[in-house]
C-alpha cells in the first residue's frame, strides 16, 4: 500500500522499483481450502499505484518479470500456486514483454458469421481450464475468442474491445470471489465503456461469495472451472441468457 501510494503521491518522482512475485488461484483438486485459495489479486486490485499482472506460462512468467523489474514503479506478478510446479516450456532470455493482455486462440471465421463465437476472458489456472475446454466447445457448434488477462492493473481494454467487436458476447472466468472480485470490476468497466458492443449481458463465472471447501467435490460447487465455461459459452453462444 504505502509502495503505491508513495509512488503516485510524488508523481512519479520518488521511484519505487519494487517487483513482487507470488502464487495465486484456486488450484483444482489440491485440498488447499480456505485458508490457501483466498484471491490476493482481488484484495490488492483497489490499491493505487500498483501494476498486477498474472501469468499462465513460463514464457510469460519471464518475459513480465522482465518488464516489471525495468519499470520504477512497484508491481506485483501472480502465477497460477498448482501450475508452477507442473508445467514447463522454454523462454526467450532477452524478451520482456508488455503489461498487455495475449489472444490464445481465436475463434474462426464461420463462427464469428454465424454469431456463434464467444469472448472469453480469464487468467492463472483458467487459462488451462479454458484451453482444455475448446474442443468440447467446438463439438456444440461454437467457438471462442481466449484473452488471457495478463494485465488486471492497468487494465488492457484495447484488446478485449478488438475481440468483443468480432463476438459481441462475453464470458469471464474468474478465480475471484462474486462480490469485489476481478470479473466484477472488468464487468463494471466493460459495461461503461464498451456497452455498445455487447449482445448480451456480460457472464461472470465467478468464486462463490464463501469459503473454498477442502473437499474436490464441494469445491467444484464453489470454484468455477472448464465444465461451467462450456455451459457458459452455450448458454451465451444460443441467446439463452
Amino acid at each position: 500500500s504505502s509502495a503505491g501510494n508513495t509512488f503516485l503521491q510524488t508523481g512519479g518522482q520518488y521511484n519505487m522499483p519494487l517487483t513482487i512475485l507470488g502464487a495465486g488461484g484456486t488450484a483444482p483438486d489440491q485440498a488447499l481450502g480456505a485458508e490457501h485459495s483466498q484471491p490476493l489479486h482481488a484484495y490488492i486490485m483497489g490499491i493505487p499505484g500498483l501494476k498486477i499482472a498474472t501469468a499462465a506460462s513460463p514464457a510469460a512468467a519471464y518475459g513480465l518479470t522482465k518488464s516489471m523489474i525495468r519499470d520504477n514503479g512497484p508491481c506485483f506478478l501472480i502465477a497460477p500456486v498448482k501450475m508452477m510446479k507442473e508445467t514447463k516450456g522454454s523462454v526467450d532470455k532477452g524478451k520482456c514483454l508488455p503489461l498487455k493482455n495475449s489472444l490464445l486462440h481465436k475463434a474462426s471465421e464461420d463462427s464469428i458469421k454465424a454469431r456463434k463465437a464467444v469472448t472469453v476472458l480469464t487468467y492463472l489456472h483458467g487459462v488451462k481450464e479454458s484451453l482444455a475446454s475448446i474442443e468440447a466447445i467446438k463439438e456444440k457448434g461454437y467457438d471462442i475468442d481466449l484473452v488471457e488477462l495478463r494485465s488486471l492493473k492497468p487494465l488492457d481494454m484495447e484488446s478485449i474491445q478488438r475481440s468483443l467487436t468480432r463476438t459481441n458476447k462475453l464470458v469471464i472466468l474468474d478465480e475471484s470471489t462474486e462480490s469485489g472480485g476481478v470479473g466484477a470490476t472488468i464487468s463494471a468497466v466493460i459495461s461503461e465503456k464498451l456497452f455498445d458492443l455487447l449482445d448480451a449481458p456480460v457472464l461472470r463465472l465467478c468464486m462463490d461469495n464463501a469459503p473454498v471447501p477442502y473437499a474436490s467435490s464441494m469445491e467444484k460447487r464453489v470454484v468455477k472451472r472448464g465444465a461451467d465455461l462450456i455451459e457458459g459459452v452455450i448458454k451465451l453462444g444460443s441467446n439463452r441468457m
